[in-house]
């Protein structure tokens, strides 16, 4: 008879969950930052509310990486997989760093429009780069 665990198990299980999450949510403000400071010009502020559009965009990265990661948990050991989410993350922040530099008003809401079609995406792009390269 096997005598597993299980309660252990779950522990380490959502504990690499969130590290994993944290370490992305922390790459996704670093790159946003460096961005953020070379793309919009220094001392220029591009609207009244860049907390909302930052808070979002951590947010929904956050989420929407943290979801695509939770479901591909047996590519978990593939090195291939998580080059292809460090390349998808950082066009994702190029691309709303961009957004943001010449979108006035942007609220919570576009976050959670754009990430229903982005989370999609982003699954196909991890399958088809994985199906190519391996």
């Amino acid at each position: 008879m096997s005598n597993k665990n299980t309660s252990g198990s779950f522990f380490y299980t959502l504990l690499g969950y969130l590290l994993i999450l944290v370490f992305l949510l922390a790459i996704a403000l670093l790159i946003g930052t460096i961005l953020y400071r070379f793309v919009i010009v220094p001392g220029r502020i591009p609207s009244e509310e860049p907390f909302e559009k930052w808070f979002g965009l951590a947010l929904f990265t956050f989420s929407s990486f943290g979801w695509v990661i939770k479901e591909s948990r047996l590519r978990w050991r593939n090195k291939v997989f998580w080059w292809t989410m460090v390349a998808v993350l950082f066009v994702h922040i190029a691309g709303f760093s961009m957004a943001f530099r010449y979108v006035e008003h942007w609220r919570l809401f576009y976050f959670f429009a754009i990430s229903m079609i982005e989370v999609p995406i982003i699954m196909s792009v991890s399958n088809w780069t994985i199906e190519r390269l391996e």
